[in-house]
């Protein structure tokens, strides 16, 4: 049997597609449910429903576990959306709308109980679905380290507090697919509260790598680049090949991390 592996990278889509900006600098009330935006009624197929949330901007919300979560890692490479499953076929799916206020939760049933080649043909139909707001920042959470970006960025690296409150709830990514078909790149959106949205840290007066066997010691230099006034992207190159890079935003008075310019290198 085939392994399946699904690579992460946090990837902002480019800065002029006014629906990719929308995510991150849209303050007006959260965008229509999809019952509202185009039928009084939703269709019986999950495959129209989905086709109709890509055509109104909406991108599948990835759970890291769907593997574990749903047993069927092939089906976690085929809808990105996919979060869990039952030993019967029902499948919960999760979606955030253009805006990233949104999240909508979607059930499904007719999911094949093995992950093999029936999922290429699955045929899934639709139960139900609800909407919620993404959770705002507590109460409790910290002040702005302030607008100045360098001041702000040892800040946000230092303190796992204000990366939680100054990260975008819902975070553009794209994500790297690998199965049998070869290897493509998706959009997706991530919640911003996972531990790999973001993986340096600030510590002695210098950033440093976090990767799977902890913080990297030697100092990790950054390249700081402003694309416009609101707009910062950050980067590196780790080792030999692996690069990652980061876009951050102000509104509302502060920067916050909404996403990534630039896949991981090979």
């Amino acid at each position: 049997m085939r392994t399946f592996f699904i690579t992460l990278t946090i990837a902002l889509l480019a800065t002029g597609c006014s629906r990719a900006d929308s995510a991150s600098t849209d303050t007006r009330a959260g965008t229509p449910s999809i019952k509202e935006a185009r039928s009084p009624t939703l269709p019986a197929s999950y495959s129209a429903l989905r086709k109709r949330l890509l055509l109104d901007g909406w991108l599948p919300l990835q759970n890291a576990g769907c593997a574990e979560d749903a047993g069927r890692p092939l089906a976690c490479n085929r809808w990105l959306e996919l979060q869990r499953c039952d030993a019967d076929g029902r499948c919960s799916m999760a979606w955030g709308d253009a805006a990233g206020r949104l999240v909508m939760e979607v059930q499904v049933s007719g999911m094949p109980t093995r992950d093999g080649g029936e999922v290429r043909t699955a045929d899934l139909k639709l139960i139900g679905s609800q909407q919620a707001p993404v959770a705002d920042a507590p109460s409790d959470a910290p002040t702005c380290p302030g607008t100045d970006f360098a001041t702000f960025l040892p800040a946000f690296a230092a303190q796992s507090a204000v990366r939680q409150a100054f990260t975008a709830p819902l975070v553009r990514a794209k994500v790297l697919i690998s199965d049998g078909d070869g290897d493509r790149t998706e959009t997706v959106y991530v919640r911003g509260n996972r531990p790999d949205v973001f993986d340096v840290v600030y510590r002695g007066g210098a950033f440093h790598h976090v990767g799977v066997d902890g913080i990297d010691p030697a100092p990790l230099p950054l390249d700081i680049r402003q694309p416009s006034a609101n707009l910062r992207e950050v980067s590196y190159l780790y080792g030999s090949s692996e690069g990652r890079g980061f876009r951050f935003r102000l509104r509302d008075g502060c920067w916050y991390l909404t996403g990534n310019p630039q896949p991981t290198g090979p």
